[in-house]
């Protein structure tokens, strides 16, 4: 009977001194950040941020890697378009005018009637394939004369 209770005074002890050291060690850590005048969040990050890490040059290389392929895009992306960042098109059709509506639809009203040769600001064209007449083309949004609208992008052509 008094193994027994050695054994348990031993492992009160234990965790006595436990409690004690893991209570030093927070005081320790607030009067730490009272006397550097710091958050205790900023205390402990940066007694971690000495620690090395060999793994930083590599993340420096792939973001270097990957900024460079973010230049080379833009670069790609400004040749592209012109000087205000729209491709030039010009109206090429066989009527005096084109019909400019507010959505790319032909059922959609009619903002503008554009003249035939006429320079237009091409702004995008729209992802997905129609048919008309049945030739396959795309919607492209423009800019005319300070107006943006749709037309069919069949009647545009770059320059």
């Amino acid at each position: 009977m008094s193994r027994s209770r050695y054994q348990k005074n031993n492992k009160q002890n234990i965790l006595r001194w436990g409690y004690i050291i893991f209570f030093g060690l927070i005081s320790t850590w607030l009067v730490a950040s009272i006397i550097m005048q710091k958050s205790p969040s900023e205390v402990i990050s940066g007694a971690f941020s000495k620690i090395p890490n060999p793994t930083g040059s590599a993340k420096d290389a792939l973001i270097k890697e990957k900024d460079s392929i973010i230049s080379d895009l833009e670069t790609k992306l400004a040749n592209c378009t012109g000087a205000n960042g729209f491709k030039r098109g010009l109206v090429i059709i066989d009527s005096e005018t084109l019909n400019m509506r507010d959505k790319p639809s032909l059922s959609s009203s009619i903002v503008l009637r554009i003249p035939a040769n006429a320079e237009v600001k091409i702004m995008f064209y729209d992802t997905e394939t129609y048919y008309l007449n049945g030739n396959a083309g795309r919607w492209c949004k423009i800019n005319y004369a300070g107006t943006e609208g749709w037309v069919w992008g069949n009647f545009i052509s770059e320059i």
